[in-house]
């Protein structure tokens, strides 16, 4: 199972406008993030967010169908430019599906309604597993437990505060977890530093941090900061499982 990690950064991507902070004026190329979203087996999205067509351009690859795990901006707004790929298959909850259609009325996709726990056939191989997880009273969230042909596994969990209590989060071969602060949280998110250690009650092979908040750090720092195991995804960043 490949896996391309399209964007990486919080609600607001970095550099933000304006800002002369270190993180934003780093010339690591990793340091420069767009929202967070991924794509698997060069046909699989998970989350559109507002950057999606520059992010599919620099992939050079265009999704065959689209998964979303809520319905926040920042993970929804590209579908807008999605929408011109013939009505691909839109998978998501019935709340997300509500939410949506106040923002596009007109949905041009298939819209699949997502059943928690209920596996997704994607195809060739590849399937999905939706778990709810708890970022939100407002809005009900979901991570994903997709697995490869070869029985690979990725839990993707970009928005979350506390611990999933669904099975279909541990033991994952890769998982990738909110990081949108280094110590405190910010309202709905967990902290990489309470994330690490959920990341060990999980028991994942291997953790990398994605949805990277603004003056969370520079990606070197957190790196050498983080314990063995556990790293930080960046915009363009490929992983073979």
């Amino acid at each position: 199972m490949k896996v391309r990690v399209l964007g990486s950064s919080a609600a607001w991507p970095i550099p933000r406008l304006g800002c002369t902070c270190v993180q934003c004026t780093s010339p690591d190329p990793r340091d420069r993030r767009t929202r967070s979203a991924i794509l698997v087996d060069d046909r699989a999205q998970f989350d559109a967010g507002p950057d999606t067509y520059h992010q599919l351009q620099a992939a050079g690859q265009v999704p065959e169908v689209v998964l979303l795990t809520h319905p926040h901006y920042d993970h929804v707004l590209g579908l807008h430019d999605l929408a011109k790929l013939k009505r691909i298959p839109l998978w998501c909850s019935k709340e997300t599906e509500q939410n949506l259609r106040r923002i596009f009325p007109r949905l041009d996709f298939r819209v699949q309604h997502i059943t928690p726990g209920i596996a997704i056939d994607l195809g060739e191989g590849l399937s999905a597993q939706p778990f709810d997880v708890d970022h939100s009273a407002q809005t009900r969230t979901l991570g994903y437990r997709i697995t490869g042909p070869g029985g690979e596994t990725l839990v993707y969990i970009p928005d979350v505060r506390a611990k999933p209590d669904s099975k279909l989060a541990r033991k994952a071969d890769l998982l990738m977890l909110d990081g949108s602060s280094r110590d405190a949280g910010p309202g709905g998110h967990i902290s990489m530093t309470a994330g690490a250690e959920l990341a060990k009650e999980l028991h994942a092979g291997r953790t990398l941090f994605t949805h990277v908040g603004h003056h969370t750090g520079l990606h070197a720092e957190l790196e050498e900061w983080l314990p063995e195991g556990i790293g930080v995804a960046y915009d363009g960043l490929e992983i073979e499982l």
